[in-house]
């Protein structure tokens, strides 16, 4: 047991570098959202979908799902039950995710690799000294986003991943759901401010997205890894 924390210890680490201190893999940077300045709503983000312009061909148009909208469910990892359900309802997704392969675009690879690293973590840390929880969105019952949270019990909480559905993530994609990421992030952001989380932290690739919902710009400590320069 000893061997195989110190073995996923290390490939965890050797995972994060390769991440975070590689521009050429993933170039971002730490953003910070303080929830007493949060303004958005669960309603801003209803599900939609792209279908290609008739009129002109090769755009696309953007249409609001008026019928269905995402449903959400929480998984405390540290209860027995919470973790059986995760094991039998979300691991198999991430796994099918994680082995995707002919995946057009970056955001869909980025996708398909971090649900990997998300279950690689869930392995890691389970029935450890800190409070961890997966959150998903649903779509007429099809996951279509999943997030990892490896510890809880902090005022300024720190979401580890989270990820969409790969195939919907896929260029000029028009037959799958999309919002999927936003709604699930906009959920987790109203439960936690109502237990008291003070500030929420994430890693992020598309900085416009977050900074046009009142997120800010996290000063990297001195000596951080510098992505994307």
């Amino acid at each position: 047991m000893k061997f195989r924390n110190i073995f996923f210890g290390f490939l965890r680490t050797w995972l994060l570098i390769a991440i975070f201190c590689s521009s050429s893999l993933y170039a971002g940077i730490n953003m910070i959202l303080i929830l007493q300045d949060y303004q958005y709503t669960a309603a801003d983000f209803p599900p939609y979908f792209l279908i290609e312009n008739p009129l002109n061909a090769g755009n696309f148009i953007k249409v609001l799902e008026e019928q269905n909208a995402f449903q959400f469910k929480t998984y405390n990892l540290n209860l027995e039950a919470d973790f059986e359900s995760y094991e039998a309802e979300v691991k198999p997704i991430l796994i099918e995710w994680s082995e995707k392969i002919g995946l057009l675009g970056e955001n869909a690879e980025l996708s398909k690799n971090f649900s990997g690293l998300m279950k690689a973590y869930v392995g890691e840390d389970f029935r450890s000294s800190s409070q961890e929880e997966i959150h998903i969105a649903t779509y007429k019952g099809k996951i279509e986003a999943i997030s990892y949270v490896k510890d809880t019990t902090e005022k300024d909480l720190e979401i580890d991943l989270l990820v969409a559905n790969p195939n919907g993530l896929v260029e000029n994609q028009t037959m799958l759901p999309k919002g999927g990421g936003s709604s699930l992030l906009d959920y987790m952001v109203h439960k936690y401010e109502e237990e008291g989380v003070e500030k929420i932290q994430l890693y992020s690739v598309n900085d416009e997205y977050y900074f046009n919902r009142g997120w800010q710009i996290e000063p990297e400590p001195e000596g951080a890894c510098g992505g994307g320069e």
